[in-house]
């Protein structure tokens, strides 16, 4: 009988360092799409609040407390990343989608970070435009992703599908800015 392993999306692809930047993979306990119904937005705030610490952030927003965040996600959509593996309790106010299994999240981290991802990304990432606090849709390598600044560089979070791909684009940016800075 074969024993069946668990395995993250990114296992035996991370992590990578080229120059003086790090691709590492994050591994949040929980990811859920929330959506509050039509009028609901104020009391799935409330819940958020009162079970994870931490309310609905404004348009291309992020909301931080500890390691519970929320993130805008689009028109009335966020993303609720939390340090621990329950659905939030507010289904009647809200649809509430584990979204878990979908994403694989990586931290792009170290002094040109923002010089790698500004190679795959067509948004202004310089941090007068770009900050701790922002999230964004937008794509990495022509892959949707979503993008949010960290203290250190980027998290980046993409399909589990097209993680290899992500990956090797990331990587092969890495070398091109390691080279140019030697």
């Amino acid at each position: 009988m074969l024993d069946l392993v668990a395995k993250s999306p990114l296992s035996g692809l991370l992590s990578l360092t080229q120059g003086s930047v790090a691709l590492t993979e994050a591994t949040p306990a929980s990811i859920i799409s929330i959506v509050p119904f039509k009028g609901r937005a104020a009391e799935a705030e409330a819940a958020l609040q009162s079970a994870y610490g931490v309310g609905l952030p404004p348009l291309g927003g992020v909301s931080q407390v500890a390691q519970n965040r929320v993130l805008w996600f689009g028109d009335g959509q966020y993303l609720l990343i939390a340090d621990r593996a329950e659905m939030p309790k507010i289904t009647e106010i809200a649809a509430v989608t584990d979204q878990s299994d979908a994403w694989a999240v990586m931290h792009l981290e170290g002094r040109d970070a923002a010089a790698v991802l500004a190679r795959l990304c067509p948004i202004d990432l310089r941090p007068e435009y770009f900050s701790k606090g922002q999230t964004a849709r937008t794509e990495v390598a022509h892959m949707p992703a979503i993008v949010t600044p960290t203290v250190n560089g980027f998290e980046i979070m993409v399909m589990q599908s097209l993680v290899k791909t992500a990956v090797k684009s990331l990587h092969s940016a890495m070398k091109s800015v390691a080279v140019q800075k030697m």
